[in-house]
């Protein structure tokens, strides 16, 4: 039997000179939403290349890769479900491949992108941007093949139906498999005029739960993570980069660390700088010396003979975290003039006109994204094209940063991509990647870069620490006024989200930011700082008014309208769909029976990334301020559920991430430098700390899919304050709550 044709390397001429020869033992069909006819002008737009995510066997099988980069958010579960339920596979018979397809090009600005699905992944975006993208595909190839089976047997393609891989005649109950169809199919043209999808009522695979594909081979060791792999010819390389923020090389000892056994190379990287999310410049390389070995360890051992003394002379050298909170504490409670970014009706009025004013600051501090898997990559230049090995969620960046250092086109850089053993954000910058290129370019020589943990706590890209001022007033038991101040050191407050649109005066404003700490995405960028000081200040307003909160919070959401807002993720708030995730997920907490002293619930919500989300805790607090977090509810809306598995595993982990940001996680910046760059000096939630029984309720009400990897993690903190405060009134402002509570 013919071994299998290597599909990413397969032109038109090839493909059809194989599977001819090959007696249709692989077939694969194009799947290009933009198809208007399979021809010679697609297949040129397309590169030359056939589909890169399913393969159709002549047994009936189906071979799919998952067009969608992973990093524990089940996209290469969902992606492929998307296409297999429009083309009418069976499920049961479809196995998936480790490869991660990354074809790029160049768009009409010259700007590098990708070439069919938006591989990349961040922003929760990534179902919403493919929706309709994976389902057009698999309803066009679905046509080809039902076309094909209408030729054969000589009748309109309307009267044929499919189902589990086979194309069906009902009014002669004849039926033909997808395998012995598809090497006529994948030749026909296609009118993509005529290409219907589904009802939803006819989805057979999305909405239903379904595992994680690749479980076995997570849980067996398999080599998914980019952590894992190997490269032939590869030295392995460590830096010992600058631990403070500016710093340069002042001396180290070259010959000692060339001394170690398996060195090879010393390689010194410069610093460097850019503009950089959210505002301003940023380094985004620290300088660094390394050392390439024949080994991991050789590498390691090296780094220690290096001996590297630092010196800082830089404008970052005085970067101090605690006096950062301190300077934001002086700016959000004093007269400086500040930056207003929405400003309705008239706040200052109804300040002064309001029943009872409530003036409040909240605190968060820095966050780490501390990823399990450490950052890593490995990077292979030549003379004209390169082969990058790495887990990003944005693939292509590795190609941009290839074709910066070395002038190599983009186009001519193989990435393969791997699992991310996380992302948060992290996995979407680029520093690492420009480390790999430039050590590669420079030591002529195939190059896998493996950072320590300290190095990734040390140079992270942090979530901002913010203080937030809210000034708040009661007229009755309406909210009349709403100021809201903040400083954080990168970045704006959320302020077109709720509460904007609720309340009829309403201001927001920030203080702009000098600070250096880099700064970047964090899981739901910005939003549990925003979400914590709203929904902590909403709590405290309905205590005041003497009502209870959920009451407080559904009357707050009166009357339901959507409101239009400019937003990156979204153009409209819809205040009945938050008011039912907040109905609902005091429903499933049974929000009205009475706890006994001690026991308290807590709820929040938040809309973010086109999802709304409420939660609700229930936590213990006894002699001494001991917390234990007990159960947590959750109801969340993100329109379509394609997979309920994966929406309800990413609320219970989503509320585990902002349970452990508002409890523990709290990076120290002392003189530019990190202080805390491991877990046993940044403490991070445990087993026993986690709430026993977390449940959930999805919420379907016809709507399109939006993203559920970031919406359940920023009303965690807010939820866990407000329920600490109904169980022994104790009001937190300040995160991480760790520091106020003995937990």
């Amino acid at each position: 039997m013919r071994a299998p044709v290597n599909l990413s390397q397969l032109n038109r001429r090839s493909f059809l000179k194989a599977t001819a020869s090959a007696g249709a033992l692989l077939m694969t069909i194009p799947l290009y939403p933009r198809i208007a006819l399979a021809s010679d002008k697609v297949m040129k737009s397309a590169g030359g290349q056939w589909s890169v995510y399913v393969t159709i066997h002549p047994d009936n099988t189906v071979t799919m890769v998952s067009p969608i980069m992973e990093m524990g958010q089940f996209m290469r579960t969902t992606g492929p479900m998307m296409i297999a339920d429009e083309m009418d596979l069976d499920w049961s018979q479809i196995s998936f491949s480790r490869a991660i397809p990354t074809p790029m090009k160049r768009d009409e600005k010259g700007e590098v992108t990708y070439d069919h699905a938006q591989i990349g992944t961040g922003g929760s975006q990534t179902v919403k941007n493919n929706w309709d993208y994976m389902r057009k595909a698999g309803a066009t190839v679905r046509r080809m093949l039902i076309e094909e089976a209408a030729a054969r047997w000589e009748v309109s393609p309307g009267t044929l139906t499919a189902r589990d891989s086979f194309v069906i005649d009902p009014a002669s109950g004849r039926r033909v498999s997808y395998g012995a169809l598809a090497e006529k199919a994948a030749l026909r043209k296609v009118d993509a005029s005529i290409i219907k999808l589904k009802e939803k009522s006819r989805y057979r695979i999305m909405g239903k739960d379904a595992g994680i594909i690749d479980i076995r081979d997570m849980v067996t060791g398999k080599p998914l993570f980019g952590i894992d792999e190997d490269y032939p010819n590869a030295l392995q390389a460590v830096i010992d980069r600058a631990p403070a923020i500016g710093a340069t090389i002042a001396t180290y000892d070259r010959a000692a660390a060339l001394g170690i056994p398996g060195v090879k190379q010393i390689v010194e990287i410069e610093p460097q700088f850019e503009d950089h999310w959210p505002e301003g410049q940023a380094q985004i390389v620290a300088a660094g010396v390394a050392v390439l070995a024949d080994n991991l360890w050789s590498a390691m051992k090296g780094k220690q003979a290096l001996k590297t003394q630092w010196k800082n002379t830089s404008e970052y050298a005085q970067e101090n975290s605690a006096e950062q909170i301190q300077a934001f504490h002086r700016q959000v409670t004093g007269d400086d003039t500040a930056t207003v970014l929405k400003n309705d009706g008239d706040v200052d009025r109804a300040l002064e006109t309001a029943d009872l004013v409530l003036d409040h600051t909240y605190e968060k501090p820095l966050w780490a994204h501390a990823c399990m898997e450490p950052l890593n990559c490995i990077m292979d230049i030549r003379d004209d094209s390169a082969t990058v090995v790495v887990g990003h969620q944005w693939p292509h960046r590795a190609a941009v940063e290839i074709e910066s250092v070395t002038g190599i086109d983009a186009l001519k850089v193989e990435i393969r991509s791997k699992r991310m053993g996380g992302g948060f954000g992290r996995r979407g910058e680029g520093d690492y990647l420009r480390e790999a290129a430039v050590l590669a370019h420079k030591a002529k020589q195939p190059v896998k870069v493996t950072w320590t943990r300290e190095n990734d706590m040390e140079r992270d890209y942090f979530e901002p620490a913010a203080v937030m001022r809210v000034r708040a007033g009661l007229k009755g038991n309406r909210i009349v006024a709403w100021h809201h101040r903040q400083a954080q050191t990168k970045g704006d407050p959320e302020h077109v989200l709720f509460p904007a649109g609720l309340i009829a005066n309403y201001r927001v404003e920030k203080f702009p930011s000098t600070s250096g700490i880099p700064a970047g995405p964090w899981r739901a960028p910005g939003q549990l700082q925003w979400a914590f000081a709203v929904e902590s200040m909403v709590d405290e307003l309905a205590y005041a008014a003497k009502e209870d909160p959920l009451a407080f919070r559904l009357r707050l959401m009166s009357p339901h309208k959507a409101h239009k807002v400019e937003h990156w993720s979204t153009d409209v708030i819809d205040s009945g769909r938050m008011a039912a995730c907040y109905e609902t997920a005091a429903r499933l907490a049974d929000w009205n029976r009475k706890r006994p002293k001690g026991i308290g619930l807590g709820i929040a919500g938040h809309f973010t990334f086109g999802t709304y989300v409420a939660c609700v805790l229930e936590v213990t607090v006894s002699e001494g301020d001991a917390l234990r977090i007990n159960r947590a509810w959750g109801a969340i809306d993100c329109g379509f559920a394609i997979n309920p598995n994966h929406i309800r595993a990413q609320m219970e982990g989503g509320f585990i991430e902002g349970l452990n940001a508002a409890l523990f996680n709290s990076v120290i910046v002392r003189d530019g430098q990190v202080q805390n760059s491991n877990f046993d000096s940044l403490r991070w939630i445990r087993l026993r700390e986690a709430p026993v029984d977390i449940k959930v309720s999805i919420i379907d009400n016809g709507y399109g899919p939006t993203g559920a990897g970031e919406p359940p993690v920023p009303p965690a903190g807010a939820a866990l304050a407000n329920a600490i405060f109904a169980a022994s009134g104790k009001r937190i402002r300040r995160l991480p709550i760790a520091d106020s509570m003995n937990v």
